[in-house]
């Protein structure tokens, strides 16, 4: 079954550029909407885990105020399998994880996010991926319900192979997409994550429609863990040509930067780590980044005679 198409946003020439609250650990919820703000980028990707106790219409109003819209929103717990970085004391069990999810999407609702992000797990080791795979696909059905229901899409995350995810190219996560048999849940295509895959650019024209959800970032050339990141264009410089297939294959919604780039907040401290930046000069340096490679994207695409120039 075809998802249902996310939120579009038709004029080329401006990208809807988003910010993701797990790209600024040292940031409230409340700094990532006022930074948001102050480069002038139209959306914030809230992460759950950054509410505190405050009321969620604090917040709501608080971005209101700044007309700040939410792109992606992640539950506290948001991977239907485990991952290394779970919080003492999360449940490891699929259906317990679930209810939670669930639940979190009803709170999450009332922030009108474009897409819920979801993910299946990693282990950490790619010789041995996290699973049962089966698992994801049956509580994936009891997730897509509680979306309808709240008149939300699901952001099925596709994680990388080199992270141990049992999931790890699109044409599988589409099998998983097509066996819940709901047009809520698309995928949440990461640069990051998808690079290495054969035939990338191929397969995004082919299943172009099952994305619905897309996070910027780059690939060192010597990739030192899952948190260790660059920012679009930098690197192995493979953000252009996927950012390129996506809006061929027709992907007019947020573009959401995920830069991880750990500082020790999870388990390395790298001397080069953007995390060590004010979060704001990374955020703002992210964004202009970002805007030079899609620039530079439409521009082949135009040249091509794919889109208008």
């Amino acid at each position: 079954m075809i998802p249902l198409p996310p939120r579009q946003f038709p004029d080329l020439e401006s990208p809807r550029f988003a910010v993701n609250s797990y790209s600024t650990p040292h940031n409230s919820i409340y700094d990532d909407v006022d930074h948001v703000f102050a480069v002038g980028a139209a959306a914030v990707g809230l992460w759950e885990g950054k509410f505190g106790d405050e009321s969620d219409e604090k917040l709501l109003e608080y971005m209101a105020e700044r007309n700040v819209a939410t792109s992606t929103a992640v539950p506290n717990v948001h991977s239907i399998l485990g991952i290394p970085f779970d919080r003492p004391g999360t449940p490891k069990d699929p259906a317990e994880r679930t209810d939670l999810i669930c639940r979190s999407i009803e709170r999450l609702a009332k922030f009108d996010p474009a897409v819920i992000a979801v993910a299946p797990g990693t282990s950490g080791d790619p010789a041995a991926p996290v699973g049962p795979v089966e698992a994801v696909v049956e509580n994936l059905a009891t997730i897509a319900e509680v979306a309808a229901a709240n008149g939300l899409l699901i952001g099925l995350e596709l994680l990388a192979e080199r992270r141990g995810s049992p999931l790890h190219t699109i044409p599988a996560m589409a099998e998983v997409i097509d066996a819940v048999g709901s047009p809520q849940i698309g995928i949440m295509l990461d640069v990051f994550h998808s690079w290495p895959e054969p035939d990338l650019l191929e397969r995004i024209t082919t299943y172009g429609s099952y994305v619905n959800s897309v996070q910027v970032c780059d690939v060192r050339v010597n990739e030192r863990s899952g948190h260790d990141r660059e920012l679009p264009g930098r690197g192995r410089a493979t953000a252009q040509p996927i950012i390129a297939a996506l809006v061929e294959a027709g992907y007019r919604s947020y573009w959401e930067m995920e830069v991880f780039s750990d500082d020790g907040t999870y388990f390395d401290d790298f001397p080069d780590s953007y995390w060590k930046m004010p979060h704001l000069d990374f955020i703002r340096e992210t964004k202009s980044e970002f805007e030079r490679v899609y620039s530079a994207a439409l521009a082949d695409l135009q040249a091509k005679g794919v889109v208008a120039g």
